[in-house]
């Protein structure tokens, strides 16, 4: 069974990117979201506990790389 990790920000901002360990870019792009959420609650969970209350801001992120 596969499925898709994230790291969000569950307390405070309810956002989420999507984890891809074999992307280098998405290796930036999770530490400028660590950075953002710097002091937030910030867990690794799978994209299915998460979707229903938290924001995908991948692509939004993606624009400041």
């Amino acid at each position: 069974m596969s499925f898709v990790r994230v790291r969000a920000c569950i307390l405070r901002c309810k956002e989420y990117v999507i984890i891809n360990p074999n992307d280098p870019n998405n290796q930036k792009l999770i530490k400028l979201f660590e950075g953002k959420h710097r002091g937030h609650a910030i867990v690794s969970v799978a994209l299915s506990e998460v979707k229903d209350y938290c924001k995908n801001v991948g692509k939004q992120l993606k624009e400041e790389i």
